[in-house]
């Protein structure tokens, strides 16, 4: 358990969360969170990230971005000759 202080933020209010906590609970800067009142118990914050896993609907609209924009060092026809004998 940790103690911490509302504070004001912009025009909104907001708490500082001790490091300890959000490594405990997988969260770091930038992390959504859903934040829910529970009644006669209090506020409950929990990650919004449903899965971390991407659909393959997703990894294919990252691909098809990407896609072109690697430049690899050798082609792919590009061979290495690096034979010191007599191999075939």
């Amino acid at each position: 358990m940790a103690t911490t202080t509302i504070g004001k933020w912009g025009n909104s209010m907001g708490v500082r969360i001790p490091q300890e906590i959000l490594e405990h609970a997988n969260l770091a800067l930038g992390s959504k969170v859903e934040v829910h009142l529970v009644p006669e118990q209090g506020i409950l914050l929990k990650s919004a990230e449903k899965n971390k896993r991407k659909s393959n609907r997703e990894l294919r609209k990252l691909y098809l971005t990407r896609r072109g924009k690697n430049t690899p060092q050798m082609s792919q026809g590009e061979l290495i000759d690096d034979s010191v004998g007599d191999e075939f």
